[in-house]
């Protein structure tokens, strides 16, 4: 036939070729979509959860009873133990070279500075209570366990996404506090639990609902639920954003921190939070104010600002904080002193 088409028979290597395409972006589309799926199956299983910590947001909302003295008339000298855990931001990646500091930070970092804590916190109680009599610890968790993704920079920069995030804490928390419980001497453990600004899924923080909206105050629930019970420990994690706990005579208050303004003035962040304190004591007069937020350990007596466990990084550098180890805050509460024996706890071994 004159007008036949000539095929020209296509070379083994180029249909080797083509078929390697064709199976990698089958490869790649089925791994799309277990993702897809895999996500999926979480957010369902968030809102299952959200609807049953509904319900046990109720025992975890009820106001805590008082720390009482016990010690009446032995002479010895009584306090309580008291720790904050905040600004892990567990799941955010530092390296080498984004600060002068030469700060790292990881998940494996992250895990570490975690059990240094809760080992930290038993080694201060053992410590103190050659001249104490502890019976009673009150750890803080603060807010800011998590990074989140409410930047579109922590999303590249988070090793996971906010719901493995969550999974990752909860096994480390609940680790922690039952290295706590395993101090039979601690007859109490008081847990409030304040969420912070990163572990939320809104843009921007909500006030009246920030709870509803926080990846953290769900976490509360489900360490709550772990120890429903369990006469040895109370979690107070209502929907406030400020917690409040009486300890013999003293009333102590806990909040992340981020409802106060600071721009870097050479008056540091007492000037604000003092302003700040003034009028929450006027809702509710406290004797000490615990928060956190700022990335930098102060302690002025009445006010506590814990320091951060990712430790100095770009964030800190912008809000013009001063370089400081990773640490949080620990002190006793004298039963008829007061506040007494502060001290940071590191989390980060020394170089």
């Amino acid at each position: 036939m004159k007008n036949a088409r000539k095929v020209t028979p296509r070379s083994p290597l180029a249909v080797d070729s083509t078929l390697a395409v064709s199976l990698s972006q089958y490869a790649n589309a089925l791994q799309a979509r277990a993702e897809a799926s895999r996500v999926k199956t979480l957010e369902r299983d968030l809102h299952r959860l959200r609807s049953v910590f509904d319900a046990l947001s109720a025992a975890t909302s009820t106001p805590l009873r008082p720390i009482v003295r016990r010690e009446l008339g032995s002479g010895l000298r009584e306090a309580t133990a008291i720790a904050g855990l905040s600004d892990v931001h567990c799941e955010e990646k530092v390296r080498k070279g984004e600060t002068p500091v030469g700060n790292e930070y990881s998940l494996e970092i992250a895990e570490r500075s975690i059990g240094r804590f809760f080992a930290g916190l038993r080694w201060l109680i053992d410590m103190h209570r050659a001249k104490f009599q502890i019976r009673d610890v009150v750890c803080w968790l603060g807010g800011d366990l998590m990074s989140g993704h409410i930047h579109e920079e922590l999303k590249e920069n988070t090793s996971t996404p906010p719901i493995e995030t969550l999974l990752w804490l909860r096994e480390r928390l609940l680790a922690g506090i039952d290295s706590l419980l395993e101090d039979s001497q601690i007859e109490r453990l008081v847990i409030p639990c304040s969420y912070g600004n990163h572990g939320r899924n809104t843009a921007k923080p909500y006030r009246a609902l920030g709870a509803s909206h926080s990846y953290e105050w769900l976490l509360y629930q489900w360490l709550a639920s772990m120890y429903e019970g369990n006469p040895r420990v109370q979690f107070l994690a209502d929907r406030s954003a400020h917690q409040y706990v009486k300890a013999y005579e003293y009333d102590l208050h806990f909040h992340h921190g981020d409802e106060t303004n600071y721009q870097g003035g050479v008056g540091g962040i007492m000037i604000p939070l003092n302003k700040a304190v003034a009028q929450w004591d006027q809702a509710r007069k406290a004797h000490y104010h615990h928060f956190g937020h700022w990335h930098q350990y102060t302690d002025s007596g009445r006010i506590v600002v814990n320091g951060s466990v990712i430790g100095y990084n770009a964030y800190a550098m912008a809000i013009k904080a001063a370089p400081e180890p990773p640490q949080q805050f620990f002190y006793l509460l004298d039963s008829k002193r007061g506040k007494t024996c502060k001290s940071p706890i590191w989390v980060r071994a020394s170089a």
